[in-house]
C-alpha cells in the first residue's frame, strides 16, 4: 500500500508541473497558425493578364491596377472566394496559395496566377 500511496503522492506533485508545460505547448501551437486567406492576399502582386503584364494591389475592401490608376471593389463570399466589381461587371474568383508567394485565382473567365512583389 505504502507503493501505491507514493505514486499517488508523486503525481499529485508532478500534476501543477505537468499542467503548465501541456499550457506552454498549447500556447507555442497557438502562436504558429498560418495566416488566413484574408491576410495573405494583402499586398502587392504582378502577373500576365491577356499577354499583358499587370501589377494589382490588394488591400481589405480594394484590387487597384496600378499601371491604369483605377481600383475595384471586391468582398469575401466565403473564406475561399472573393467577389470583384469590374465596373459593374462582378465576378467571382477562387482564391488559393502556393506558400505565401504564389496566388490563384479561378474564375469562369479563366485561370491567374500572380506572384507577390517583394518591395
Amino acid at each position: 500500500m505504502s507503493a501505491r500511496l507514493s505514486r499517488s503522492t508523486l503525481w499529485g506533485g508532478l500534476r501543477p508541473v505537468f499542467l503548465v508545460l501541456l499550457g506552454i505547448a498549447l500556447a507555442a501551437c497557438a502562436g504558429t497558425a498560418s495566416p488566413s486567406k484574408q491576410e495573405l492576399i494583402l499586398g502587392t502582386w504582378s502577373g500576365d493578364f491577356q499577354g499583358q503584364s499587370i501589377v494589382l494591389t490588394y488591400t481589405e475592401t480594394e484590387v487597384s491596377v496600378e499601371a491604369f490608376g483605377i481600383s475595384f471593389p471586391y468582398v469575401w463570399v466565403d473564406a475561399d472566394s472573393i467577389r470583384l466589381d469590374a465596373m459593374g461587371q462582378e465576378i467571382t474568383s477562387t482564391v488559393e496559395f502556393e506558400g505565401t508567394d504564389v496566388m490563384v485565382q479561378r474564375s469562369p473567365q479563366g485561370m491567374q496566377t500572380l506572384r507577390r512583389v517583394v518591395q
